[in-house]
């Protein structure tokens, strides 16, 4: 979870590159402090090299995925372009399950888990995506990338809520995971205080 917070370093690099704009110094700076706490918590956590690996890859490919949305979303209407990535998420999962077997195990839901799967499915997936695109109109990617970099807070905190993984977090961990959220939480401001003294 804490690796997928580098979404911003790889969003800094990556943004430029797409939309032939100047590299901002600022959100390279900021993207570089997110790495070094990732470094930190890799060099204390080292038995957990395929889930740090694994953040990392996830964090180039939701960065580029962003990148991509903020484009299209100028040309298309959110709704529009969060029902066919859905779409095509469903079909390559489907393909994927049938591929290595996945859909022999498959139960039915009970009348309860039905209810939840809905509210997930349309309140915290599809309506959430849609408002996740539509900000996209405002917001470059890299402040998106900012945001959804609270998902890793969300998700640590659940951990300790349900599975009580507190204990097993060393030291290095809590340092690297500090850099990383105080550097997501600081950025804005820092962005606001250097457009007050451009602007003198």
């Amino acid at each position: 979870m804490v690796c997928l917070s580098s979404i911003t370093l790889f969003t800094a690099i990556f943004e430029p590159i797409f939309n032939k704009k100047k590299t901002s110094k600022l959100e390279v700076a900021a993207g570089l402090l997110i790495i070094t706490g990732i470094v930190l918590v890799f060099k204390f956590e080292t038995h957990y090299t395929k889930g740090i690996i694994m953040g990392l890859a996830s964090a180039v490919f939701a960065s580029l995925f962003s990148i991509l949305n903020s484009k299209h979303v100028q040309k298309l209407e959110a709704p529009i372009i969060a029902f066919y990535e859905l779409l095509g998420a469903f079909c390559w999962i489907s393909l994927f399950m049938l591929a290595t077997g996945g859909f022999n195990n498959f139960t039915l839901p009970s009348n309860s888990d039905l209810g939840y799967l809905l509210i997930l499915g349309t309140v915290c997936t599809s309506l959430a995506y849609v408002a996740g695109v539509a900000v996209m109109r405002e917001f470059s990617a890299f402040r998106v990338a900012l945001i959804t970099n609270l998902e890793p807070v969300y998700g640590i905190i659940m951990s300790f809520m349900f599975f009580g993984e507190m204990k097993l977090m060393t030291t290095g961990f809590w340092i690297g995971a500090i850099i990383i959220l105080s550097t997501i939480f600081l950025f804005p401001l820092a962005q606001k205080q250097i457009g007050k003294y451009r602007s003198r």
